[in-house]
């Protein structure tokens, strides 16, 4: 039984990482989308534009490490 309750926890453990590791990961996006977008001038309309591209950006660092 002991060794069932630990493994739980554990699960539980690794979500909770996950969890935390994708509201990094939303977190940094947004912040470079918002540096990108201010470089470019502020321009209206260009959220979408600024977010792929930061995304995009941002998972190529991640991949070369």
């Amino acid at each position: 039984m002991a060794s069932r309750a630990l493994e739980i926890d554990s699960k539980k453990s690794v979500a909770g990482k996950q969890e935390v590791q994708a509201a990094v990961d939303e977190t940094s996006i947004s912040t470079r989308a918002y540096e990108l977008w201010q470089t470019r001038g502020c321009p209206i309309g260009s959220d979408q534009e600024d977010w792929f591209n930061a995304e995009a950006e941002l998972r190529s660092i991640i991949e070369e490490d």
